[in-house]
């Protein structure tokens, strides 16, 4: 990804997905990256942030959106995300 808005690193959470835009108008396949972080100015809030690759997309500018979450709400986040990754891993089977 070019023009990069989010810092990828080796820590980096998940340096490649595969993501969708949609809007009223349209749905467009892109990659992107994910990251999970404590927030450097607020370090009791985790931030989950995601970024599309967009270069050579008309219309949506480069950004990254970020999710500020209390402790509460990243561990229920996280307890879901384990939840059905369990329920796709067992239909993949």
């Amino acid at each position: 990804m070019s023009n990069r808005i989010t810092t990828v690193n080796a820590y980096t959470t998940l340096d490649l997905v595969a993501a969708r835009i949609e809007t009223h108008e349209t749905a467009l396949s892109l990659d992107g990256v994910v990251d999970v972080a404590v927030a450097d100015d607020s370090p009791d809030c985790v931030v989950l942030s995601v970024e599309l690759d967009t270069v050579g997309v008309d219309g949506v500018t480069p950004h990254a959106d970020r999710v500020r979450l209390t402790p509460e709400q990243a561990e229920t986040l996280a307890d879901d995300l384990t939840e059905y990754a369990r329920d796709a891993r067992a239909e993949s089977d």
